[in-house]
């Protein structure tokens, strides 16, 4: 049988320092409801239905007020911010910049799996600069949109879009161009 779809700590740990400014108390006390004990170390591993709720509240955190869609959206691009700060991020956010955009979506997979063990890629060129990148286990497009947006953009790309083609539940299709 399969592993269990974890996220490992270096990705929670981006996320923690993405909202770390509004990490109070209430906010320690509702992420530990959750799943995430803020107060005592890490684990190694965080079961992705944690995950997930640990992303709706990070939003509500980051961006109270806004509708929910645009909360996780910021999420995503803060996401990546707070993912560059740890370890294993700032190494793979470095690699992107030399990689560029293209061979950066060509390694997706293997740029997920930095952060845990259960993303699957796939890309389809339509052009030089016009890809449709497919994700498995996608709950919320707009985080991944901003993630995508925020990650993408470290690799120099010009006039960067990221759009939504289809989701549902094996997945979520964007579309990425850029300028040549």
């Amino acid at each position: 049988m399969a592993d269990a779809p974890v996220m490992f700590s270096q990705a929670v740990e981006g996320f923690v320092r993405a909202v770390g400014d509004r990490l109070d108390d209430q906010a320690k006390d509702g992420l530990k409801a959750l799943g995430l004990d803020l107060r005592k170390p890490l684990e190694p591993a965080y079961p992705l239905d944690t995950w997930f709720a640990v992303m709706r509240f990070g939003g509500r955190l980051i961006a109270p007020g806004l509708p929910e869609p645009e909360q996780l959206e910021q999420l995503g691009r803060r996401f990546i911010d707070g993912y560059e700060q740890t370890l294993v991020g700032r190494a793979l956010l470095a690699s992107m910049r030399v990689l560029g955009p293209r061979r950066t979506l060509e390694r997706m997979s293997r740029n997920f799996r930095s952060g845990n063990n259960y993303t699957e890629t796939r890309i389809e060129p339509k052009g030089p600069t016009d890809y449709e990148l497919w994700f498995n286990q996608v709950r919320s497009t707009d985080f991944y949109r901003g993630m995508l947006e925020a990650g993408l953009s470290r690799t120099n790309a010009k006039q960067l879009e990221v759009r939504l083609v289809t989701h549902d539940s094996a997945g979520a299709t964007f579309r990425v161009t850029w300028a040549p």
